[in-house]
């Protein structure tokens, strides 16, 4: 009986501390928001791009988000809220059922479903259908009403934001911009006009004419007045540019950069995965994924003495090499010519920190492409993290140098196969497979006659 009872006492004591340690770990979870993602995008946590923001706030905000009962987006809405305010003491969130607090609705003048509203002080920013990425584009407009300029050269052939065309257009570029609070215009340069004072950046996208010497002597004066200026140049292109860049050592080469192995599967050898990527610069580090340039020119570093430092920031793949014969733009296709070509990895991006006046460094950044910023690759793997982590280092502003969440689903919206990874799906799945099933056919056919 009383082996019984100390049986009785001993699970009734487990019992109370299973339970207790259970309320505390919840209340341990509730208190401190972790979360493990385990899905390949990692989808269900913020990127670093959003933490970095919320972590910089200096501001309250208020979110106020309209939703109705039965609406299936209300989950993942107050699920990203929920993230938001656990990153950031300053942000602060309701949701408003429009059909219960019709008055609410109407007070912020909302009268849609998914609508959200963003405030800080007396700026305020509305938007419908929202996701992480046009939230936190809100919280910054608000916080940070004053949008600095970023100008982007023309009258030689650069590329336009103006240009819509799937192929050569920068329209994409120019939203993302806006998206980031800069404000984009173009710059025609000549003797008479300098670059604007105000300027956070100038960028120089693929230019195809030469630049004048007085617009060149514009961007040398604008650099080592401590400005940012971001060049993106394609093969054969401008070579007075390729000239300027030589001043501050970076050496770009008429050369063209080809990859077997990590060109688009079934694709040309011009378009290809950079999965080389320097740690030490906060632009490439802060790229999740890597980019794919197409039509690539060496961008190699050497120093000088007009420049502090200088750092390589992309390399392509082992398989790749870099070659003089240029009638690759042309056929899509190459070969690797022992003697005359050179393997990889290549540099295709260089960062530079120029010795300025008045102890001000200019920053120039150089990439030999300019096609990944465009309409056809900016929303592909880590295009847009490059371009805009670009403009932002260049402009001074690190807090927005980070990853973003990805603007395509990987697998649904866009599917990147390298021709190193189609080569291995095919032979696993139309020869080892079937060679496999095949084999343990024959196996079994012979025991069973043997038997």
């Amino acid at each position: 009986m009383r082996f019984a009872r100390r049986q009785w006492l001993l699970t009734a004591v487990a019992t109370l501390g299973v339970a207790g340690s259970l309320v505390m770990g919840y209340l341990v979870v509730a208190r401190e928001p972790w979360r493990l993602d385990l899905s390949p995008q990692r989808r269900y946590v913020l990127s670093d791009h959003a933490r970095r923001i919320l972590a910089a706030l200096d501001r309250d905000v208020m979110v106020t988000a309209f939703l109705r009962a039965d609406d299936p987006r209300n989950r993942d809405i107050a699920d990203l809220l929920a993230r938001v305010g656990a990153a950031s003491d300053h942000v602060h969130h309701q949701l408003v059922d429009v059909n219960r607090s019709p008055a609410v609705a109407r007070q912020y003048g909302v009268d849609s479903y998914g609508s959200m509203v963003v405030e800080s002080g007396a700026e305020r920013r509305d938007f419908s259908n929202p996701d992480e990425e046009t939230l936190m584009a809100a919280i910054i407009q608000v916080t940070r009403p004053d949008r600095r300029p970023v100008y982007m050269l023309s009258g030689h052939g650069e590329r336009s934001i103006r240009d819509r065309d799937r192929g050569r257009g920068y329209t994409s570029a120019y939203v993302s911009l806006v998206r980031e609070l800069y404000e984009v215009r173009e710059l025609n340069l000549d003797a008479a006009s300098a670059v604007p004072a105000d300027a956070a950046a100038v960028i120089v996208a693929g230019p195809r004419g030469d630049l004048p010497q007085a617009t060149l002597q514009r961007l040398d004066e604008y650099v080592r007045g401590g400005g940012g200026l971001l060049v993106l140049i394609d093969p054969g292109d401008s070579p007075s540019l390729v000239s300027f860049l030589r001043r501050y050592g970076v050496a770009v080469s008429d050369e063209l950069v080809l990859d077997a192995d990590n060109r688009l599967f079934g694709g040309d050898y011009l378009t290809m995965l950079v999965p080389g990527r320097s740690p030490e610069h906060p632009v490439s580090a802060g790229l999740r994924s890597p980019p794919l340039l197409s039509s690539v020119r060496p961008v190699t570093m050497a120093a000088t003495e007009r420049t502090e430092s200088g750092v390589d920031l992309l390399h392509t793949g082992p398989s790749s090499w870099r070659t003089a014969d240029v009638s690759a733009l042309r056929t899509g296709v190459g070969e690797f010519v022992p003697g005359r070509d050179t393997r990889g990895p290549v540099p295709v991006g260089a960062s530079v920190l120029v010795r300025g006046r008045g102890g001000r460094s200019g920053r120039i950044l150089v990439y030999g492409d300019s096609d990944f910023a465009g309409n056809l690759l900016l929303g592909y793997l880590g295009n847009r993290d490059l371009f805009l982590n670009s403009v932002n280092w260049l402009a001074g502003e690190n807090t927005l140098v980070a990853s973003r969440p990805p603007g395509q689903i990987p697998g649904v919206n866009q599917l990147f196969i390298s021709d190193r990874q189609g080569r291995m799906a095919f032979w696993l799945g139309t020869v080892v497979q079937p060679s496999i099933v095949l084999a343990l056919g024959v196996i079994v056919a012979l025991v069973r006659r043997r038997g």
